[in-house]
């Protein structure tokens, strides 16, 4: 008697959160006793959640190691600053793995036994981060370790720029403002308004551009800076954060 009250509140609890919807299927189940009780069809038994390793795909990508740049190679300055030009003729062709290293050296590679690099920054808090869009996927440039760490799997080149040859070319690079980098524990209640932290991230973005041209003078490559992305998706593809930013995209590739 006892089990058939507990039973009976069970019942009454069900119908006072809104009961069975009118119209609705009604199913019998036995009691203690075999006394029979009213349920609602609609009560369905909760399935346990699916596990995160079945949820979450795993990336078959892995770290790209990049080759040490030839620092013994390549045009004199003079002759790459005569050559520099913009250049949209770009071929599907893959860069060599020599190009790739050396290109995102130059953009923003380590050039001294300190860590600091190619390009100049601010305070050296080096709030730009670079990130390059191949056919295979988008990988981080690890300035540090000279390597690609991989971002997400997929072919995202359409995301890098409207123009048609963009999706095609073996490299986008983009130019990634951390504005995060300028804050400093040290200094509470001295933090810099977020137009100068951006003002500053484009500055050495500029800088970085521009090594990227001569470079590709220098090896014979072509290369164009734009500023047409499609910064909400492709923001999302990268797995940006609120504090970044995209600032602007560099094509790269052999000539037609």
């Amino acid at each position: 008697m006892k089990n058939l009250l507990i039973l009976c509140v069970a019942v009454a609890v069900v119908f006072a959160c809104g009961g069975v919807s009118a119209g609705a299927e009604q199913k019998t189940a036995a009691g203690p006793a075999g006394e029979k009780v009213i349920m609602p069809a609609d009560v369905k038994a909760v399935k346990p959640e699916a596990s995160k390793a079945e949820a979450v795909t795993e990336m078959k990508l892995s770290v790209i190691k990049l080759e040490k740049p030839n620092f013994e190679t390549g045009a004199p300055l003079m002759k790459a600053l005569k050559q520099r030009k913009s250049d949209r003729d770009v071929s599907d062709k893959k860069l060599t793995p020599r190009q790739l290293s050396e290109v995102l050296w130059a953009a923003d590679g380590v050039n001294r036994d300190d860590g600091k690099r190619t390009s100049p920054s601010a305070m050296a808090r080096y709030p730009v981060d670079i990130y390059a869009v191949l056919a295979e996927g988008v990988y981080l440039y690890d300035v540090a370790k000279h390597e690609l760490v991989p971002v997400a799997e997929g072919d995202f080149r359409k995301q890098a720029g409207s123009q048609p040859f963009v999706a095609t070319a073996p490299l986008n690079i983009i130019f990634v403002a951390n504005l995060d980098r300028f804050s400093d524990p040290r200094r509470p209640g001295r933090e810099m308004p977020n137009e100068t932290k951006m003002q500053w991230a484009a500055l050495e973005a500029g800088c970085q551009v521009q090594n990227v041209y001569l470079y590709c003078a220098s090896e014979g490559l072509a290369t164009v800076v734009r500023g047409s992305v499609d910064k909400e998706k492709l923001g999302a593809t990268m797995k940006l954060k609120p504090e970044q930013a995209i600032i602007c995209a560099q094509t790269v590739g052999l000539p037609k």
